[in-house]
Order: C-alpha cells, then sequence, then structure tokens
C-alpha cells in the first residue's frame, strides 16, 4: 500500500511538472504548380493572398512540379516569388523540375532554394523537419537522368527512410512528397516498386499521413492507418488545400480550396 501511494505522488509529480499541451499544426499543401513565365502571376497572386488570410499558419509546402521545365531560370523565378511569403516555406522536387542535361540535378535545386529561401531550409532533396511534435519528412522519387511521370524511390532513399521512422519512432510522422502512393489507372503516372515503400511503412506504426500530388486530381484514403493525402494541382491558380493535424493525438482534417470557382464569383 505504501508502495502504491508513493507510485502514484511520484506519478502525480511527473504529471505536473512537465506539462503537455496538443495543438494544431496548420499548414498550406501547394503542388503542381508548373510556374512558367506566361503564368507567374497567379503564383504572385496566391502569395499575397497567404499572407493576408493565412498570417498564424505554422508554413507552406510545394510538393513538387513546381516549374513546368526545368530551366534554372525558372527555378529562380518560383523562389523570388514564393520566398515573399511570410511563413516558412518548404519545398519538395517532382519529374518536371530535374533534368540532368540541364544541369537541374536535385542537389543544385535544393541547394538553390536553401539560398533563395534562407538558411531554415536543407539543402538536401530528402530532409526532416519539426513542427510542434509531429515531424515532416520530405522525399524526393525522381529520376534526374531520364525523368518521367513514374516516380522511382531508390533503394538508397527507402533504407533512409527506415532510419529516419526507427530514430523519430515516438513521434507522429507525416511524409511529404511528389508521388503518391495510392494506385492509378495511368501506367504513365504510377510508382516503381512502390512493394519496397510500403513495407517501410508498414514496419512502423508512427507515420500517420504521406501528403502528395502529381495525380493533378484530389484524392484522399486511408491505408494501413496511414492518411494518403493528394492534392489537385496549383496550374493557373486552380487549388490548395489547408492541412491540420493535432499534434497529440494525429486527428487530421483537411479542406480542398478552389480558387477557380473564387475567382469566378
Amino acid at each position: 500500500m505504501f508502495f502504491m501511494k508513493k507510485f502514484l505522488f511520484t506519478l502525480l509529480i511527473l504529471t505536473i511538472g512537465v506539462p503537455v499541451y496538443a495543438k494544431n499544426i496548420n499548414f498550406i499543401h501547394v503542388t503542381d504548380v508548373h510556374l512558367t513565365q506566361a503564368n507567374a502571376h497567379y503564383l504572385k497572386e496566391f502569395t499575397n493572398e497567404i499572407n493576408n488570410k493565412y498570417q498564424d499558419f505554422d508554413f507552406v509546402v510545394f510538393t513538387g512540379d513546381n516549374i513546368n521545365r526545368a530551366d534554372r531560370n525558372d527555378l529562380d523565378s518560383f523562389l523570388n516569388i514564393i520566398k515573399d511569403i511570410n511563413l516558412k516555406v518548404f519545398v519538395t522536387v517532382g519529374n518536371h523540375d530535374l533534368l540532368l542535361s540541364r544541369d537541374m540535378t536535385a542537389d543544385y535545386y535544393m541547394q538553390r532554394t536553401r539560398k533563395i529561401l534562407g538558411k531554415y531550409h536543407p539543402s538536401s532533396a530528402n530532409y526532416i523537419f519539426k513542427k510542434g511534435n509531429l515531424v515532416f519528412i520530405a522525399m524526393n522519387g525522381v529520376k534526374e537522368v531520364i525523368p518521367g511521370p513514374n516516380g522511382y524511390y531508390k533503394e538508397s532513399e527507402i533504407i533512409w527512410l527506415d532510419r529516419q521512422l526507427t530514430k523519430f519512432k515516438n513521434k507522429k510522422v507525416v511524409i511529404l512528397q511528389h508521388f503518391p502512393l495510392l494506385d492509378t489507372n495511368s501506367k504513365s503516372a504510377g510508382l516503381y516498386k512502390k512493394e519496397s515503400y510500403f513495407n517501410v511503412l508498414n514496419k512502423h506504426n508512427n507515420v500517420i499521413a504521406v501528403v502528395s500530388g502529381h495525380y493533378h486530381n484530389n484524392r484522399e484514403e486511408k491505408i494501413n492507418n496511414v492518411y494518403h493525402i493528394v492534392t489537385e494541382k496549383f496550374r493557373d491558380n486552380t487549388y490548395y488545400k489547408i492541412i491540420s493535424i493535432n499534434d497529440e493525438d494525429g486527428f487530421i482534417y483537411t479542406t480542398l480550396v478552389d480558387k477557380s470557382s473564387i475567382c469566378a464569383d
């Protein structure tokens, strides 16, 4: 009995001394901007919209195909527009972003991103950042030599992901990438050898969501307790998604914003 009282007293002290405050992590997901010189004004307008409407959000993430063709000038245009967003901005690459023959490698792309957006942004295409009790993992999956619409996560990337999920086994993890893991009817837009990716996800129990784009449509499905969120393309000022995640229980709430209907009104 004395032991039980002592245990409860100690537990009470620990509970009082180390309070845990759950909060919602709110961010904007934008994908498939496909920026060109002709449509860049839409992204500039959207930057102003974010600054006016979402000042209290945590960050914005662009998940690939940020530019329509792998061109250094277009990359600089994209980055110089989004650097004016008054929130932290994170970027992943897509199949339209990289091409080795044009010297648009993942290393160059991400180093340029860090240089223009700021030192808070990692210089690798596979990277991690944290918000509250959540860990966000960005993945690459793009073939640089002969890029195409099929995603390919190299064995080294899958091994790296496995290690990160082990490292953060006590945290809830959200993966950000261009290529969805969901099946598609298009043979030219799927994911090569995705079984190895799913094997890693199924090995761990801390991934709560995979956020992606690429399909140019809106889909959300749950597979083995992982919420797969695919957002419709932004291209030509159409869609983006608001995502809110409780960093304690992992509850996820999403809202797809149709900018075309707003503009039509």
